[in-house]
């Protein structure tokens, strides 16, 4: 059965044979308001659901403005639902962006952090989502 999720989408997505979950925290801009209820809302969900390290989470970040207090809030959000995750990638946020995340997901230790990545085209994203290597 399809569902969806807090931030809208399909729960699980099917692409290319795998199950992904997509994150959508993109086009909030600068309404940290909105973007904050949505990450809650996403983490509750996850948190709710069956089994651990079995999520493959794709988060969204297109138009989104990743400032200290966002990427921190992202990181904690992270950290929380880590548990949960097998591999995760960050999509749409710019150089600078993902070197600050990476930082604070770095001094978190997160168990995950080698199999995180950071993509700018979301087929590409989608595609190693799906395969079989962390790489």
């Amino acid at each position: 059965m399809l569902n969806k999720s807090p931030s809208g989408s399909l729960c699980p997505y099917y692409y290319m044979g795998g199950e992904l979950h997509p994150l959508k925290y993109g086009s909030y801009f600068d309404d940290k308001e909105k973007l904050f209820a949505v990450i809650d809302a996403e983490e509750a969900f996850i948190l709710k659901s069956t089994g651990t390290k079995n999520r493959r989470i794709w988060i969204d970040l297109y138009e989104t403005t990743i400032d200290d207090f966002v990427a921190t809030k992202l990181v904690e959000h992270i950290v929380k639902i880590e548990h949960k995750i097998f591999k995760l990638c960050l999509v749409g946020c710019s150089l600078k962006d993902k070197n600050r995340i990476k930082k604070l997901m770095k001094n978190r230790k997160l168990s995950i952090f080698n199999a995180v990545r950071y993509f700018s085209d979301p087929e590409e994203a989608k595609l190693w989502l799906v395969s079989e290597n962390i790489k």
